[in-house]
């Protein structure tokens, strides 16, 4: 199997010597040519060497935003669920409003925890109490 792409071959000697994930990878590779992520390669590839890996295979780049992109959307249908189910207790309104809390539950439920920020704007900058 030869992807047409530069860089993106994967050649096998015979196809019986390939096993099923050889098979598997190699079907990936091939739909990932032709596959255009919703998060762009440069944007992967930015916070990959900001988190210090040096990704030098762009297929390599390319699948971390697949990978990315799919748990976006996986995060984003969870708080829609979330939200669904919230809506379904209010009988009168049939317009679903996506709300932070949906999506806080939604993170909470992939172990990715929300705070709010450790700071309060209670007073504005340059005003003194004193007085």
């Amino acid at each position: 199997f030869l992807c047409d792409r530069p860089g993106w071959t994967m050649a096998a000697s015979s196809a019986s010597a390939m096993t099923d994930d050889e098979k598997t990878a190699e079907e990936l590779l091939l739909a990932m040519g032709d596959y255009t992520p919703a998060i762009p390669e440069e944007v992967t590839a930015h916070f990959l060497a900001q988190s210090g890996f040096q990704a030098t295979d762009e297929r390599l780049v390319r699948l971390v935003s697949l990978a990315t992109h799919k748990f976006v959307a996986d995060l984003t249908n969870d708080a829609l669920q979330h939200c669904k189910n919230r809506q379904a207790a209010r009988k009168g309104d049939v317009r679903l409003v996506l709300t932070t809390e949906d999506l806080a539950q939604a993170c909470r439920e992939n172990g990715i925890s929300l705070r709010k920020p450790p700071y309060y704007a209670d007073t504005p900058a340059g005003s003194s109490d004193a007085g």
